[in-house]
């Protein structure tokens, strides 16, 4: 299963990593306080056009929508972009954009795990004038340096307007796939803190750490060596065999800009019904509007050596604990994660101290895709025990009811939660990119939008938030469903046989999940 081979990948990689670096690893020194840096953190108390998106063949129709609308330019950055029917989809989108006069720049992670929108797909899309460029590319050798991800999911059209949030480009991400699908949330903004957006994606953009994708070479025999008696038979079969690769390759990039039967269908679904599923929340108005990112390029030796690696490079962290000044009696977090680190559990912990009744949505084991989390989320739940203003709700993964979907075998796929949201008050929320999590506080780039002042638009999350608590179980103080069903009920046995198996190296290596 593709999702169980991506847990593997990843988990391979980062006990590499734990085993290179453990000697030389350090406490990281408390960060120093940073002050607003544009285009990193820009608040504004001006009035902007928002909309949130729940679902998600609204969210695919925004994105096409836009895209067909765009006049001069098209910034797209996400972490992962897969060539499936939602990707192939949006790329026919951007050659069209492209083909009547719009700049169209696409900029990928390259991380190993989720990688692939190769050189292949970016020569087919560069000869239609679109541009891509990769964040990261370094090598697995260089297994410090390839733990430190650009997480942002951004669509931005003719600097005027864009999207962001939870959101990459796949089927799963948009209520597609027959086998798993994520429910998750962007928002959309109209207004000037776009342009702080573009400006951001240009730092990343033009970043030392970003490289141009590459042109791919089509073998020749010569590039394989003789054998010292002659015999040519091996070097043949050498050359065929990555020939074939190449012609294949080559062939399944070029297939993009021709739309198969089934790609039709689900394009003339998506045109049908987007616009209804976008109605089911309202454009609205928020008179104060902040964005805030991490600054990209770094590294771990810069995180190891640097004493202003927070102050430098963590903004996006910063601006959500401003926030929460915010919080007076409740809290909501929408996170497809809960992994704390000691700074976010003392936060934690002071508002349940405060009296704040603190509320998680996340995932069980039963609706998440990342095995290796799950095993270290009950130990991490039961540090809060004593405190019975703190409510963890897990997804069951059944899908939530809350828009049609394109068929039956999509609706009996297993469903999780992916959004990450933050809810600080009876007018103030976050939508971004941000999980609780290790990796999106310390190593990947992360990108958010706040609003404060539109209690319709906070309505709005949360009413979501809710009718997705539904289909979740509440924890109790022991960790365990106060209904008495098991916590890992609904779960698959190779499911659960990987838990299980994953739970000792997961724990040990929780600073970087």
């Amino acid at each position: 299963m593709e999702h169980t081979y991506r847990n593997s990948r990843r988990l391979l990689i980062l006990i590499i990593t734990f085993v290179t670096i453990l000697i030389g690893l350090t406490q990281i020194s408390r960060a120093q306080e940073s002050t607003d840096i544009y285009p990193y953190r820009h608040n504004i108390k001006e009035q902007h056009s928002m909309r949130v998106l729940n679902s998600g063949v609204a969210a695919l129709w925004a994105r096409i929508d836009m895209i067909r609308r765009a006049q001069t330019s098209l910034e797209l950055e996400y972490f992962i972009f897969n060539p499936d029917t939602a990707g192939r989809i949006i790329m026919r989108e951007m050659v069209a954009a492209a083909d009547r006069g719009v700049k169209v720049r696409l900029l990928i992670d390259k991380s190993k795990a989720v990688f692939v929108l190769d050189d292949y797909y970016a020569e087919v899309l560069a000869k239609k004038g679109i541009e891509v460029r990769y964040y990261n590319g370094a090598p697995l050798i260089w297994i410090s340096t390839i733990q430190f991800r650009n997480h942002r999911k951004l669509i931005v059209r003719d600097g005027l307007e864009a999207i962001v949030g939870g959101r990459n480009i796949a089927d799963e991400y948009f209520d597609l796939s027959p086998k798993f699908n994520f429910l998750d949330r962007d928002i959309w903004v109209e207004g000037k803190i776009v342009t702080t957006m573009v400006e951001s994606f240009n730092s990343f953009w033009d970043n030392e750490i970003v490289e141009q994708a590459g042109t791919p070479r089509k073998p020749h025999l010569n590039d394989f060596p003789s054998s010292d008696d002659g015999d040519d038979y091996m070097r043949v079969q050498q050359y065929q065999q990555r020939l074939k690769s190449y012609n294949k390759q080559i062939a399944a990039a070029a297939s993009t800009l021709v739309a198969s039967a089934e790609e039709r269908e689900v394009l003339k679904y998506v045109v049908s019904y987007g616009p209804e599923a976008l109605g089911l929340t309202n454009q609205r108005s928020c008179p104060h509007v902040a964005f805030a990112t991490d600054r990209a390029g770094a590294t771990f030796i810069r995180r190891l050596n640097s004493n202003n690696y927070h102050k430098n490079y963590r903004y996006l962290r910063k601006e959500i604990r401003d926030w929460m000044d915010l919080i007076t009696t409740e809290v909501t977090f929408d996170s497809p994660y809960l992994l704390n680190n000691s700074r976010s559990r003392k936060i934690l912990f002071d508002l349940l101290e405060r009296g704040v009744q603190v509320n998680f949505l996340t995932n069980s084991l039963a609706s998440t895709d990342a095995i290796y989390v799950s095993t270290v989320f009950s130990q991490e739940v039961k540090r809060y025990r004593e405190y019975d203003k703190l409510n963890t709700y897990i997804y069951k993964g059944d899908f939530s009811e809350e828009s049609e979907l394109i068929s039956d075998q999509v609706r009996e796929a297993v469903w999780g939660t992916h959004s990450k949201t933050i809810i600080f008050s009876k007018d103030a929320f976050m939508i971004g990119t941000f999980n609780i999590d290790n990796r999106s506080s310390f190593y990947n780039t992360e990108l958010a939008i706040f609003c404060q002042g539109s209690k319709e638009l906070r309505d709005d999350v949360m009413a979501n938030v809710e009718l997705r608590m539904k289909g979740a179980k509440k924890l109790g103080p022991d960790g365990q469903p106060e209904d008495g069903t098991p916590l890992l009920e609904g779960t698959s046995l190779s499911k659960k046989a990987l838990y299980f198996l994953l739970k000792v190296p997961a724990t040990i290596l929780k600073f970087l999940l």
